[in-house]
């Protein structure tokens, strides 16, 4: 049996996710109600939930319990800990911030220390108590990811309804016990957010920062006296993302970790007691340090002597102390790359579809996945053809994931949908000033954040020629500029665009350039409109269908012969959207769960013959009889006697007519 946790992880809330979510809250309703647990729910919720009903945790109550002089006592108690945690909570929440995130630290008996996060989010988790000063223990709130970490002593995941107290279950929560340098269990660091944001890597990114306290905390306790800084940087760095370097008043490298080294292609000895201008080619670095300046997120070309190419990085400078006194500075170096890549994982650009989840049969259309498989192995760049509809964006995705760029992002943008003069910035970005409004630290455009991975354009011939001038540099050059600033910015991308547009004709009319369209379409696939697969109607109908009978548990919806004859004879210009769209709109329609001709819109219904007969129909009239007799049978779920009634005829006559039209 799967478990609803691996689905999902496996989901990343799409509709699975939400199935997921709904099944969870069943679970828990049945739970609270009856005491009856559900198997498929994971083990160490299971035993959390019967703790927490055995404590008698009222699982309705509205807010957590504040207790200020436990908190006061506490952080007293606990100023080293904090000390150590904050600045590895504050590089976790600059990593999720503006997306809804909290960042926590808790004591050893779940009372909250520390909160980091969004103003907005702040004040909702008041609205439950949940903030510093807050009990949030399993004897106190039932299940949740602080108070069940501490008893089960690893770190977990808690998702919506897999809370115990029913005011929890709009977020999900992610806690790693953090363990003392005697391994005893000191506190807990939690990351808390709304549960549609739910992901795997969360958990793992607190797990990290929470073993970084630990690593920081077990250095304190070695070095207290004056080796501290060499002996924590010594000890520690070489754990972080970030490249390390530490240097003295006069520019000189004391110390550097193993992430820079890799960096710059480096080691030790080549690094140490050399000043920076011997190993860097950037004439700010010292300027910077000598006037004991501080630098923060500066956006740099980072170049190296001797290496042809700089590295595009994040650079932090920061004076460091001992008692007062300023003994040298720390450089802190991030790929930006790296920056990108998690940010995007939190983000969520990534492609969800596969080519498993694309459905049909028709021989042109799998002509087509072929095609489409066949792409994914290359890279060159791919031009999706086909009506509105026809599901482009599913091949775009499933072509990124079937290719070795599936870890990397997945990133959309519909060219079609931003107003001309805003898309210039959402595919290159700009600087800090570029405009009014521009955004502080300035804005990094789509391409930049697919760096490594994919880009979908979609609705490819909309885009104005003076943006397709610049788009063709991106494709020839491999490198963009930020809107209002001159530094080029190398990118590895491959595109994916997309059109319903006759490209060809749009060259000949002059508004689409030739040699974009030459680079575009190194491999067309052109995909079949619905009306010209109409063999898999019924397949993506029933597939449809299953999909909303999995949202509903415990109706089951069926589809008669009529009703699938109707939608197959229909044009469907809105092609496979479209169809998804009135299969949605009859179900809603639809009384008892079994779609008939009348559940559909006008405009498919009228003029079908199991429908409608007037004296325009083309059918002789002994046809029109035998269509009406079977429609009539057919809307009665095959019930004679309320068919007769129906028709105004006897049991009888409905036999005879049968037995006339060899309706059996």
């Amino acid at each position: 049996m799967v478990s609803l946790k691996k689905m999902l992880k496996n989901s990343v809330i799409g509709v699975s996710g939400l199935k997921v979510k709904e099944e969870l809250a069943s679970m828990w309703e049945i739970f609270i109600e009856t005491g009856t647990i559900d198997s498929r729910l994971d083990k160490l919720i299971q035993n959390s939930w019967i703790r927490s009903m055995q404590n008698k945790v009222d699982p309705y109550q509205k807010a957590g319990q504040i207790d200020l002089d436990k908190w006061e006592e506490s952080i007293k108690k606990n100023s080293a800990l904090i000390e150590t945690s904050l600045p590895l909570m504050k590089n976790l929440y600059h990593l999720v911030e503006d997306s809804g995130f909290t960042v926590i630290l808790c004591d050893e008996n779940g009372l909250l220390l520390e909160m980091i996060g969004d103003e907005t989010t702040l004040e909702e988790a008041k609205l439950i108590r949940f903030q510093e000063g807050a009990d949030w223990s399993e004897e106190a709130m039932g299940t949740n990811a602080i108070g069940t970490s501490i008893i089960e002593g690893h770190p977990l995941q808690v998702y919506a309804h897999e809370h115990y107290s029913q005011l929890c279950q709009r977020w999900t929560c992610s806690a790693a016990p953090i363990f003392g340098p005697n391994g005893k269990l000191i506190g807990v660091l939690n990351m808390s957010g709304p549960f549609e944001k739910v992901h795997p890597h969360t958990l793992g990114m607190v797990v990290s920062a929470a073993k970084a306290v630990e690593n920081l905390l077990k250095l304190q306790e070695k070095t207290r006296k004056n080796e501290l800084m060499k002996s924590y940087l010594e000890a520690t760095i070489d754990t972080l993302t970030s490249g390390i370097l530490l240097v003295n008043q006069q520019g000189k490298i004391i110390q550097a970790n193993q992430t820079l080294k890799t960096m710059i292609q480096m080691n030790e000895d080549e690094l140490l007691d050399r000043s920076l201008e011997e190993i860097f080619t950037n004439s700010f670095f010292l300027r910077d340090i000598r006037t004991q300046g501080v630098v923060r997120d500066k956006d740099i070309r980072l170049k190296v002597k001797g290496l042809p190419d700089g590295k595009h990085v994040l650079l932090n400078i920061k004076p460091v102390y001992q008692e007062y006194i300023r003994i040298g500075s720390l450089l802190t170096i991030q790929e930006i790359r790296e920056v990108r890549q998690l940010v995007n994982q939190v983000t969520g650009n990534r492609a969800k579809i596969t080519f498993d989840d694309i459905i049909g049969k028709n021989t042109a259309f799998l002509k087509r996945i072929k095609e489409a498989e066949s792409a994914s192995a290359s890279l060159s760049n791919v031009l999706l053809l086909g009506e509105s509809g026809t599901g482009k964006d599913m091949f775009a995705q499933a072509i990124h994931n079937a290719s070795d760029r599936f870890a990397k992002p997945f990133v959309a943008i519909n060219c079609g949908a931003i107003p001309r003069e805003l898309l210039g910035s959402e595919l290159f970005g700009y600087a800090e000033g570029a405009f009014t409004g521009a955004r502080k630290g300035g804005y990094s455009g789509k391409f930049e954040l697919a760096d490594g991975g994919t880009i979908f354009l979609d609705e490819i011939g909309e885009m104005s020629l003076d943006m397709q001038v610049l788009l063709l540099r991106v494709i020839q050059n491999k490198e963009i500029v930020r809107i209002g600033e001159h530094k080029v910015i190398p990118v590895d991308v491959r595109i994916i665009a997309a059109t319903n547009k006759n490209l060809k004709e749009e060259v000949q009319k002059g508004s689409f350039r030739e040699d974009l369209y030459f680079r575009l379409n190194v491999l067309p696939i052109s995909i079949p409109s619905l009306r010209e697969r109409r063999d898999d109607i019924p397949l993506l109908a029933s597939h449809f269908i299953s999909e909303i009978n999995e949202r509903l548990p415990g109706k089951h919806l069926s589809i008669s012969p009529s009703y699938i004859k109707a939608i197959q004879d229909y044009s469907w210009p809105g092609n496979v959207r479209e169809l998804q769209n009135v299969i949605e709109r009859s179900v809603n329609h639809s009384s008892d769960g079994f779609l008939r001709i009348d559940d559909l819109p006008e405009d498919i219904k009228r003029g079908h013959p199991g429908f409608s007969f007037s004296h325009h129909s083309p059918f002789k009239k002994e046809d029109m009889q035998k269509k009406m007799l079977l429609y009539t049978i057919e809307e009665c779920n095959y019930n004679y006697s309320k068919a007769a009634k129906k028709l105004g005829i006897s049991r009888s006559t409905l036999y005879r007519r049968m037995d006339r039209f060899n309706i059996k």
